[in-house]
């Protein structure tokens, strides 16, 4: 399997993979941090091995993949499906020259395409016998640009779920807990609605400022717990006091305890510009999760929410609507322990490591058994 980083969240996931019974992985990347996430201790996986990453920009390059598509040590490759790996290019076609199945593991489409862009994903698509893509939507997408369905595995995405489980199990184990609406905020009794995501600009969180302000002016005002650093926390800060809405920036936190705890006792998680993992995240500890309904402008990961049961959507950059909706979502009086029961499962039937490692290894067995 050919990563460019072996990116941290997915220890779980690896882990089920190097469990598979009859498939042995070998995980190659570059050893580095890449694009601010943390790359995964070497002793996480049972085999790694380094190979050399060079990036110009957006595109990218991993000589050392050559010398993986024309080696008998393998009876199947992995590549990361993005098609600014230039390398790939080669390294696909040449693996499957000597026999070797190939797979890319990608997020596929995530909105019609036309023109130029469409005819070179589907290009770079096709050097592959499949694709391991995230989504539902994102197959359906595929079918439609032309690419043949018998070809693409959906294998929806995930987080460490029995992490989760041991800090549910712990947070629900305690003979109380400190809400974090009494730990940061002046009013524990209003509403609590959390967000855990690094605060850049196209996570739109100074849309969900001012719908607070403006639910705030209708009589319900709320607590808000941003949890992340990032390039638009000073113009946050400075928004949210002169709306003067309740809102406390945590900075970066990783302990998982700490997150499981504030993510559980809030009300719901409020994705304004676009939700990923955030939504896995949050629903893992019962949360729903509102976000906006552009869809061509989402992550794969919001297929976990289901509308009225473990979420709901708002018109895209709108902060009255984003208002709307919450108000309509706190005020609806539903049962917190169906809704938490619901949200949990969606996780556990498909975005969970189990299921994800399941459908990777039935994928590969079927190309390399046949």
């Amino acid at each position: 399997m050919v990563q460019a980083a072996a990116a941290h969240y997915r220890k779980a996931l690896f882990a089920r993979l190097d469990q598979a019974e009859g498939v042995e992985f070998t995980f190659f990347t570059s050893g580095e941090d890449l694009e601010g996430v943390a790359h995964l201790p070497s002793e996480s996986v049972k085999r790694q091995r380094l190979i050399p990453l060079r990036a110009n920009g957006q595109l990218y390059w991993q000589g050392g993949v050559f010398a993986l598509s024309a080696s008998n040590e393998f009876d199947a490759l992995v590549f990361l499906g993005n098609p600014n790996f230039l390398s790939t290019w080669i390294a696909a076609p040449l693996a499957r020259l000597t026999g070797k199945p190939v797979l890319f593991w990608t997020h596929g489409w995530r909105r019609p395409e036309s023109g130029i862009k469409r005819l070179v994903r589907l290009a770079f698509y096709r050097l592959a016998n499949r694709l391991l893509i995230y989504s539902e939507r994102g197959r359906q997408l595929g079918v439609a640009a032309g690419y043949p369905a018998d070809r693409m595995t959906v294998i929806y995405n995930s987080l460490d779920l029995d992490q989760a489980n041991a800090v549910l199990d712990r947070i629900e184990g305690a003979d109380s807990l400190v809400p974090p609406a009494g730990e940061f905020f002046q009013d524990a009794s209003l509403p609590l609605l959390i967000c855990t995501a690094r605060l850049t600009e196209l996570c739109r969180f100074d849309v969900l400022l001012r719908a607070a302000a403006l639910m705030r002016d209708r009589g319900t005002p709320v607590n808000i717990l941003l949890v992340g650093d990032g390039p638009m926390r000073g113009e946050l800060e400075a928004l949210a006091e002169s709306l003067g809405v309740d809102v406390h920036f945590t900075g970066a936190v990783y302990d998982e305890q700490k997150l499981g705890t504030w993510i559980y006792q809030s009300d719901v998680t409020v994705s304004p510009g676009k939700v990923g993992l955030t939504a896995i995240h949050s629903m893992m500890y019962g949360t729903p999760v509102i976000t906006h309904g552009n869809l061509d402008a989402q992550m794969p990961e919001v297929e976990t929410i289901v509308e009225g049961e473990t979420g709901a959507f708002f018109k895209q950059d709108d902060e009255q609507d984003l208002a709307r909706i919450i108000l309509e979502w706190l005020g609806a009086s539903r049962d917190r322990a169906a809704i938490r029961e619901s949200c949990r499962a969606v996780v556990q039937d498909k975005w969970s490591p189990e299921n994800q490692a399941a459908l990777i290894v039935g994928a590969i067995r079927e190309l390399t058994e046949t």
